[in-house]
């Protein structure tokens, strides 16, 4: 049997973009779970502690190279040399010491030329529809990246419809060299089932009502105004309303008020009761919360590929999500999601207000997940059978 090696290379994560962590975390738990004996995973990375939680079978090689840690001398080296020439030499150079006939999910300069498939990732184009949020200058950046791999790439690996129509209307991408991943989380459903896990977690944090549980990074683009707005409104009508439980970082590096700004209003619309800020807690307490809410919601203004949704549907939960084009295309199909407009927090107080009503009554306990592993299974197998027909199928042109 012929072994064929793809590379993935993940550099610079740190923690602000949590989503990108679990993203390619989960990228490598999958392949280590589904992958044959006729496909090896090498991952170059500059810090593989992210990978920290898992238990790696020999499918998986991790390589963690100096040359990829921002600002070492060996990456200064390699970034000049890299400059003159046109090509990530030294990279390229490990890539063929371990005989990779393919890299995804990102993109190395002259790999192609070296006559190896690259197919990097590119997960949205917020900068496109949202280019307030950002600097000028990053902007800029972004479309000269996202330039640069459809033109010298032999693809891209997107992550929704919504991101391959961007990449055909911005960029005049070929469809047939775009490949849609819809991601889905590898998750272990046993502890988050457990009634010993869920009341200590509950009680570590002082839930003691149902509760809506909001993921999501405080960065501006996430929207959580509307759901203060929607509280303050459900209070204002004498309506009763639900506890949210917030997570996620506390920190916009692109508007470092917001969060202060946040939780003034919060404190001025007198919504302390009614809306929790836990900031960062383990995954697996954050997983806990999630899988015994009353719902899941998603305010969010812009999002690639929602992360905390698929948990959501993976774990069976009814989802409030807003209008937008990505999660319209996650919640196609299914009967416990509704949706609401991002500047209507009217609509989202009478979404609020009704689950509160139905189900707000009860125990903290009484939400149970409902686990579906045919999600994972799905994106398992698409995952496997792109990377196998980048690494194997010859001539392949993505």
């Amino acid at each position: 049997m012929t072994l064929a090696n793809v590379a993935i290379c993940v550099d610079g994560l740190g923690d602000n973009w949590l989503g990108g962590v679990n993203y390619f975390r989960n990228l490598v738990a999958v392949f280590d779970a589904a992958g044959g004996d006729d496909l090896r995973l090498h991952l170059l990375t500059d810090d593989a502690a992210f990978l920290s939680e898992l238990a790696l079978s020999n499918r998986v090689q991790v390589h963690v190279l100096p040359m990829l840690q921002r600002g070492s001398a060996s990456w200064v080296m390699r970034k000049a040399l890299q400059v003159a020439t046109g090509r990530d030499v030294h990279l390229l150079a490990q890539i063929k010491r371990l005989n990779v006939q393919a890299v995804v999910f990102s993109f190395v300069p002259g790999a192609v030329e070296a006559g190896i498939r690259c197919v990097p990732w590119i997960p949205d184009f917020q900068f496109k529809h949202h280019p307030e949020l950002f600097p000028a200058s990053v902007v800029a950046a972004e479309e000269s990246r996202a330039r640069k791999f459809v033109k010298h790439a032999h693809g891209l690996v997107v992550s929704s419809e919504a991101a391959s129509n961007d990449a055909v209307a911005f960029f005049d991408a070929r469809p047939d060299r775009l490949h849609v991943l819809h991601f889905a989380p590898k998750m272990d459903f046993a502890p988050l089932e457990s009634n010993v896990w869920r009341d200590k977690v509950l009680a570590r944090y002082g839930i003691d009502r149902p509760y809506v549980f909001l993921p999501n990074q405080y960065w501006q683009h996430k929207n959580h105004r509307l759901v203060a707005e929607a509280l303050r409104a459900l209070r204002t009508g004498g309506g009763a309303a639900p506890l949210v439980v917030s997570t996620g970082k506390a920190e916009d590096m692109r508007n470092p008020a917001y969060f202060g700004e946040f939780e003034a209003l919060i404190r001025s619309a007198g919504l302390q009761a009614d809306y929790r800020v836990l900031g960062v807690i383990p995954r697996q307490d954050m997983l806990v919360l999630l899988a015994h809410s009353m719902a899941v919601l998603n305010p969010s203004r812009f999002e690639g590929w929602s992360t905390t949704v698929e948990e959501a549907k993976a774990l069976g939960k009814p989802l409030l999500v807003s209008d937008i084009a990505v999660h319209r295309e996650q919640v196609a199909g299914m009967a416990n999601s509704q949706r609401f407009g991002i500047d209507d927090p009217a609509a989202l107080a009478a979404l609020l207000g009704a689950l509160q009503q139905r189900h707000g009554g009860g125990a903290v306990a009484a939400h149970p997940p409902r686990p579906n592993p045919a999600l994972y299974t799905a994106f398992s197998q698409r995952y496997m059978a792109l990377l196998k027909t980048l690494a194997v199928a010859p001539g392949v042109t993505a």
